[in-house]
């Protein structure tokens, strides 16, 4: 834990002097706020946020904001079991519910375990990212990025981009002016709009080694285009 690890703790109440004790000893301080309404941006998310059902049942619409604004596990603490309540408290946001008193070993395992399930996820979808290699290049789908091989972020346009996509679906396929007019949404073209040829043009002189003479994106004439490369699906941790 880095020194400045902290637990985020609304209740009216006193903190439990020994729960203090406890987590000072792993350089986790806990910062007590008496009211809901003191939820405001933080320049850094404390180790886990814990709300008394007591001030969230005044205000149970926090719970969701709560949630949605900060990546951290959150856990409510109640006075007495309620089964009904922890469900719905679950349902809505809730990592864990507990029940005062706050046994510090137990609450600090449970914020660990919450921890270690929220990243094995982000790993696990990190690992499962579909990345389509061709030639130098590399496109993530997810986030409609592309790299070269040296890792630096390639600037398309959304109309660059969706050609780009749409050829790497159907490499090695002629792809005609009309289908790639409503790839990038210009279903209007007539006969002699160029804007398909303007734009294949630019993206050429973003990817081709020579754009003058274009390698990976083929002009056939009186047909369309021809994507050229070997397109690989592939997963991120494969590479």
């Amino acid at each position: 834990m880095e020194e400045n690890d902290y637990l985020l703790f609304f209740d009216k109440d006193p903190v439990d002097p020994e729960l203090e004790d406890y987590f000072k000893n792993f350089n986790i301080n806990i910062v007590q706020k008496s009211n809901l309404t003191a939820v405001q941006p933080m320049a850094t998310l404390p180790t886990a946020i814990l709300i008394s059902w007591s001030l969230l049942k005044e205000q149970p619409d926090m719970l969701q904001t709560i949630y949605q604004s900060f990546q951290t596990p959150l856990i409510v603490i109640q006075e007495h079991r309620d089964e009904q309540s922890c469900v719905n408290l679950l349902e809505k946001g809730a990592d864990d519910v507990l029940v005062k008193p706050l046994l510090p070993r137990e609450l600090h395992a449970r914020i660990n375990a919450i921890h270690r399930r929220v990243t094995g996820m982000q790993s696990q979808m990190a690992e499962d990212k579909e990345v389509l290699k061709f030639a130098n290049w590399r496109l993530y789908p997810s986030s409609r990025q592309v790299f070269d091989e040296n890792h630096e972020e390639l600037t398309l346009s959304a109309g660059e981009y969706d050609l780009l996509y749409a050829f790497i679906q159907q490499p090695h396929q002629v792809l005609t002016r009309e289908f790639l007019s409503q790839i990038t949404k210009h279903s209007d073209l007539g006969p002699l709009d160029r804007r398909i040829d303007v734009q294949i043009s630019r993206l050429r002189h973003k990817i081709e080694p020579q754009a003058k003479k274009p390698g990976l994106i083929k002009t056939i004439r009186n047909e369309g285009y021809l994507f050229t490369a070997n397109v690989l699906v592939l997963k991120e941790s494969e590479l």
